[in-house]
């Protein structure tokens, strides 16, 4: 059950992180949509976490918002505020 909670907590603050962007890049739902080929409703069920978004698809927003990886790395980052140590750290457990 906690793995599950994650993963729906992680895809909705994807979800909003989604929504930050397109709407920094001065996109609204319908065209972020059709940049992609896709329908206004499957970025709305991306935005509100309700569908999960592979890699690729991650990708493709991302340019269509003008932004790379690298430039949203500080974003992606903040899911992990309870970072786990690294094993090396972890090591005399």
């Amino acid at each position: 059950i906690e793995s599950r909670m994650f993963v729906e907590d992680f895809n909705s603050s994807l979800g909003q992180l989604i929504a930050k962007w397109r709407r920094c890049s001065g996109m609204s739902q319908a065209a972020l949509a059709e940049t992609l080929g896709n329908q206004q409703t499957s970025i709305s069920k991306l935005e509100n976490g309700s569908k999960r978004i592979t890699v690729a698809e991650l990708a493709q927003i991302l340019y269509a918002c003008g932004l790379t990886f690298g430039e949203v790395s500080d974003d992606l980052d903040s899911f992990f505020v309870d970072k786990p140590q690294p094993l090396w750290e972890r090591i005399n457990e």
